[in-house]
């Protein structure tokens, strides 16, 4: 029978014949032929190259819808994803697609997402003046309170003052009374030693 190099360097008449037998024909009896192994599982022949390239379109596709919900989940939640694309959805059913629909839904999507961004920026600059707004009444009303204590303070002080005045005025109206008593004292004595 053939050998490899038989089938490999022969005429032309044995080379039709061992590519036909890699077509489909049975081959001819004897031993057959060996062929190299890098041949049998290369992408570019028959079913093997189509499923391997069916396995790769369906890897591709996986990809993408991975890329999406990730991209989905960063923008905001699943739901809130959803519900924006709610309306694209029901008007590509009423109207035929365009060549370009997913660029012109994205775009939608984003300006719907900047608008509801603009919304709750506006919103928290709102928050963020009655804050401030808050805090210049509890400034005001500390401030209040402190010249209220500071002004109870200084008249508490001054009531201390006024009655350590007043203190040392009975203490020296007490020291004069007990000396004008003593002075009596003394005068009766000398009037009724007179006597």
């Amino acid at each position: 029978g053939p050998t490899t190099e038989d089938v490999c360097c022969s005429s032309s008449s044995s080379n039709t014949e061992g590519l036909r037998w890699r077509q489909g024909h049975k081959p001819h009896p004897g031993p057959p032929p060996v062929t190299p192994a890098p041949q049998q599982g290369t992408p570019d022949t028959g079913d093997d190259g189509l499923s391997m390239s069916k396995y790769l379109l369906g890897a591709l596709a996986l990809v993408a819808v991975g890329l999406l919900i990730i991209t989905g989940k960063a923008e905001g939640s699943l739901n809130a994803h959803r519900a924006l694309n709610l309306p694209v959805l029901q008007d590509s059913q009423q109207k035929p697609p365009l060549p370009d629909a997913g660029g012109s839904q994205s775009v939608q999507s984003m300006s719907q997402l900047l608008d509801k961004l603009a919304k709750e920026n506006q919103e928290i600059r709102l928050m963020q003046a009655e804050l401030q707004a808050h805090k210049e009444d509890l400034r005001a009303l500390l401030r209040k309170s402190e010249g209220e204590a500071a002004a109870a303070g200084a008249e508490q002080r001054r009531l201390a003052a006024e009655n350590a005045r007043l203190r040392g005025a009975l203490e020296r109206e007490g020291t004069a009374l007990r000396e004008a008593q003593a002075e009596l004292r003394r005068l009766q004595a000398a009037g009724t030693a007179g006597s």
